[in-house]
């Protein structure tokens, strides 16, 4: 049997090291270490146009409602499966209930969010969402 040149050995030490590195990094990305966080904005299709944010964290199980600053308007409890989410919460001092959903397959979101005040009115938003991106 003829000894294999240094180049073979050396090549498929490269090469089976390279598969080791690409398994630990599928593996590691596959696995669920913490759980995120996700904003999302959707277009708003129903009245007004224009668009509203919503931030899902599924390791708290908690959706919140955002301003346009990015702080949290309403916020309510979830319940996540893996085709959606939904939530439901009264609104402290208003008596009215922040609520909506989102379709996990589709990208589909909606709520229903008080107006104002000491007023039985609810705004009613939906459309198709996806991630925010990176402001610049």
């Amino acid at each position: 049997m003829a000894p294999k040149s240094r180049f073979f050995r050396a090549n498929f030490t490269a090469t089976l090291l390279r598969n080791a590195v690409l398994a630990i990094v599928f593996l590691v990305q596959a696995s669920p270490a913490h759980a995120e966080v996700v904003t999302l904005v959707c277009q708003n299709e129903t009245n007004a146009p224009g668009s509203f944010r919503l931030r899902v964290n599924y390791d708290q199980k908690i959706v919140e409602l955002l301003n346009s600053n990015g702080t949290t308007r309403f916020s309510a409890p979830a319940r996540i499966t893996e085709s959606d989410v939904w939530w439901e919460a009264v609104v402290p001092n208003m008596e009215m209930k922040f609520e909506g959903g989102l379709n996990r397959l589709t990208g589909h979101g909606y709520t229903l969010i008080p107006t104002t005040p000491n007023s039985f009115r609810q705004e009613h938003m939906g459309g198709p969402c996806r991630r925010a991106t990176q402001k610049f």
